[in-house]
């Protein structure tokens, strides 16, 4: 039994809430699917300040961007974007992921609903067997599991043809991988990092949330 979520967007910030993302809110609501066969956040009100963060810097672009997700699961956080940006690819490896991101597009206002697609692909796939879709890409939203991104990725990044991409988001939930990322992309010479920041999505433990936006150089 699949059961649906919303993100939960902080209203204005109160005293007490400093760092907390305060971004623009759509103004429909968007319904995310998970059924037992698909990865959710355990603390998806926290997670939802990452997506804020993204929100806030996606919509102080010059121009609505054409974004293409890796790694999309569901399509939290692309779904989350989809007033702000011209066209959303999600994509992810898992079979199950489609129709959840299908049936919250079904939920969406229609003239929203023709500008998000899905492919089932992982992201190594996704990045050597889509140039077309690399070509038009301004906005590159990366979610990774904790082991980072595939070598096919990083190469990508550092060394093909990824030029249209104006702001590159990656969102980490393995630190170590993420610095092993971190200097790979910025040691090509192609990037440097604009903003990092931790999140605590487990109080009490070590885990940390790394969200990052790198630029082209």
């Amino acid at each position: 039994t699949s059961i649906t979520e919303h993100l939960r967007f902080p209203t204005p910030k109160s005293e007490g809430q400093k760092g907390v993302a305060d971004p623009t809110p759509l103004n429909y609501p968007v319904p995310l699917h998970f059924p037992p066969t698909v990865f959710r956040q355990a603390n998806l009100d926290s997670f939802t300040n990452i997506v804020g963060r993204i929100r806030e810097r996606v919509m102080k672009m010059d121009e609505k961007p054409f974004c293409v997700e890796l790694y999309g699961g569901v399509g939290t956080i692309a779904l989350n974007l989809s007033d702000a940006v011209s066209h959303i690819v999600s994509s992810d490896e898992n079979p199950n992921n489609l129709k959840c991101f299908q049936d919250s597009v079904k939920q969406l206002p229609a003239e929203i609903q023709p500008l998000l697609e899905y492919k089932q692909k992982n992201a190594a796939d996704m990045v050597t067997s889509e140039p077309d879709l690399f070509q038009k890409c301004e906005l590159l939203v990366l979610d990774p599991p904790r082991k980072g991104l595939e070598d096919e990725v990083v190469d990508f990044l550092c060394k093909g043809e990824c030029s249209s991409i104006k702001l590159l988001v990656y969102v980490s939930c393995g630190f170590q991988a993420f610095q092993r990322d971190c200097d790979a992309l910025l040691s090509s010479g192609r990037w440097k990092l604009e903003f990092a920041e931790g999140h605590v999505l487990f109080p009490g433990s070590d885990a940390i949330e790394t969200l990052a936006f790198f630029i082209p150089k």
